[in-house]
């Protein structure tokens, strides 16, 4: 009787931990996990404000992904973390709170780039100014090498939605037409309103964000010395360490963080 009891306990322990272990696994809750950590180092880079955000593709379901309710990146925890259909931009679960309105930004982006898995859209300050005026916005600084040698695209809102628009982008409509004037791009200029910023992970679409301002503050402190010099087609096809800067910003947002290399 005691071997079975033993044995008993014995399988009961070695199903919760394969429980667990299975649970630790889940690849969505690590790619949540990395949401929540995105959200406070795009806010403490300063690349979101109260009102941008960034989601993440489920790894599980490609057509759905994951973004904050409706509040402040700076504060977002995992309680605040949704997720959504990218086909009606609705939750998958019903949800009380009030919802970012321009989650078809995100939806939109990820059905028309299954590479994307991770989508910011910001008002960052530093970027403004290229949306609103004639000037290029191109990569002046190694770091920005995924801009690209073209201009960095422009979407005009008014195309799209006609003059009486609230430039908001908080339909499928104007959400594939974002999508459209991004096209096979890492970043477009939205204007009078900020910028969208897309990669193929949380982390280098983090990079992509924050590199993205400093390059427009380069780029707006060397328009008053000169014409600036901009990468050439060489330069931009080059890459970074993107792990290294984003466990410097992860760890500085929260202590505990587990380094990943």
């Amino acid at each position: 009787m005691g071997r079975k009891i033993i044995g008993g306990v014995a399988a009961c322990l070695a199903a919760v931990a394969a429980f667990g272990a299975a649970a630790a696994s889940d690849p969505d809750e690590d790619r949540v996990s990395e949401l929540v950590i995105a959200n406070h180092v795009l806010a403490d880079q300063g690349v979101l404000d109260g009102f941008g955000h960034i989601t993440v593709r489920s790894a599980k379901n490609p057509d759905h992904y994951f973004m904050a309710v409706s509040r402040a990146p700076a504060i977002v925890k995992r309680a605040d973390i949704v997720e959504f259909d990218d086909k009606d931009g609705a939750p998958v679960k019903p949800e009380s709170r009030a919802l970012y309105s321009e989650r078809f930004i995100h939806g939109q982006i990820y059905r028309a780039r299954p590479d994307v898995q991770s989508v910011i859209h910001a008002h960052t300050p530093e970027v403004l100014p290229f949306g609103v005026t004639k000037t290029p916005f191109r990569p002046v600084i190694h770091v920005a090498y995924f801009m690209g040698f073209d201009p960095v695209p422009v979407f005009e809102i008014r195309d799209a939605d006609g003059e009486d628009n609230k430039m908001l982008v908080n339909n499928p409509k104007t959400g594939d037409a974002l999508a459209k004037v991004l096209g096979q791009r890492s970043v477009v200029l939205m204007r009078g309103h900020g910028m969208t910023v897309v990669g193929g992970s949380i982390q280098e679409v983090v990079f992509r964000g924050v590199y993205t301002k400093v390059n427009a503050q380069v780029e707006l402190e060397a328009l008053r010395l000169g014409p600036p010099i901009f990468l050439n087609k060489f330069e931009v096809g080059r890459s970074e360490r993107i792990v290294r800067q984003w466990e410097a910003w992860a760890v500085k947002v929260d202590p505990g963080y587990k380094m990943l290399q």
